[in-house]
């Protein structure tokens, strides 16, 4: 334990310069402690008798200085990065109405809220298993709290959204889209006025398969994925990893996810916990780089069969194979 905390210690003392403001900070620090090197070296090829001071001798303290508090502040912001924890926002709350392009720009608006619902349908709603846990899930007191604090205000942007858009979305889909909007009209009247039967409304799934589809199509041109899954891909170019994947909203709505996370699957040249540690120091570097979480779903090599199920279950990925 006692040399895990001095190796993130060493870690955090090292700097990576990601904060450009330590870059430039620490270039002139360097400049002016270098001085009398790089003015003799300028002075000898130029023939010239140049003299560059701010505040004469001490120059070189000056330099030495910016070089102290520039890593300093690059050590206390890393060391921050890593102790920061996102808190949960209802998806309607981060909801963008006003960058909207194209119709991929819509859907990927559109599917942190859908999914928000799903959630919360799937584990407090009438149809989920948790009626029979307790008697405040048979009441299904949560569910009715959900569905007119999260649900309702959700449904009312993803109406907004389509209502504001309508010529962003392509003929073929617009059935389906307001197809959605007389759902979201119909259940919103049924949570104020529950005697109101919106059976014959019920959610277009077709709807959810447009968005998460259209997400994932436009998500692998953005620049912000594209990013993450180069600094990946070089990191997990080794000999003991024989396949990865990228997936879950990193793919789907870059711009707005929180955390990343990927499954990798061994080979048989190296043991897991080995490999735990290596791919732990991916994460910790992964973390001060992008200032977000990096989740790893790590399968040996015997475990193929189990990966290749999970890689089936996460249609929308991102796959990289190594030789």
């Amino acid at each position: 334990m006692i040399v895990d905390k001095i190796s993130e210690i060493l870690k955090l003392l090292i700097p990576k310069y990601y904060n450009s403001l330590t870059r430039i900070v620490v270039s002139c620090g360097i400049g002016l402690l270098s001085k009398p090197i790089w003015l003799e070296f300028l002075n000898f090829y130029t023939q010239c008798n140049f003299n560059f001071s701010i505040i004469g001798e001490y120059d070189s303290y000056l330099g030495l200085t910016l070089i102290i508090i520039s890593l300093t502040y690059n050590t206390i912001q890393r060391y921050f990065d890593l102790k920061e924890n996102r808190e949960s926002v209802p998806a309607y709350n981060k909801t963008v109405y006003n960058t909207i392009s194209n119709f991929g720009n819509l859907c990927q608006e559109i599917f942190p809220l859908i999914k928000d619902n799903e959630y919360i349908f799937k584990n407090t709603g009438q149809n989920s298993n948790m009626g029979t846990l307790e008697p405040l899930r048979t009441e299904f007191t949560l569910w009715r709290r959900l569905r007119r604090d999260v649900i309702l205000p959700n449904n009312n942007a993803i109406k907004k959204l389509i209502e504001e858009n309508k010529t962003l979305i392509p003929a073929k889909h617009s059935e389906t889209f307001n197809s959605m909007i007389l759902h979201i009209e119909a259940f919103n009247e049924h949570i104020i006025n529950p005697g109101f039967d919106y059976s014959a409304f019920q959610f277009p799934r077709r709807f959810a398969e447009i968005v998460t589809k259209t997400s994932f199509e436009t998500a692998k041109e953005n620049k912000v994925l594209k990013k993450k899954v180069k600094w990946i891909s070089r990191k997990l170019k080794t000999t003991y990893i024989s396949n990865w994947i990228i997936f879950g909203s990193i793919v789907l709505i870059p711009e707005k996810a929180n955390d990343v996370d990927i499954a990798v699957l061994l080979n048989d040249s190296i043991d897991f916990e080995k490999a735990n540690e290596k791919l732990a120091q991916l994460k910790f570097d992964f973390k001060l780089k992008f200032k977000r979480d990096l989740h790893m779903s790590i399968f040996e090599s015997k475990s193929l069969s189990a990966f290749k199920k999970f890689s089936k279950n996460n249609p929308q990925k991102i796959e990289k194979k190594n030789g």
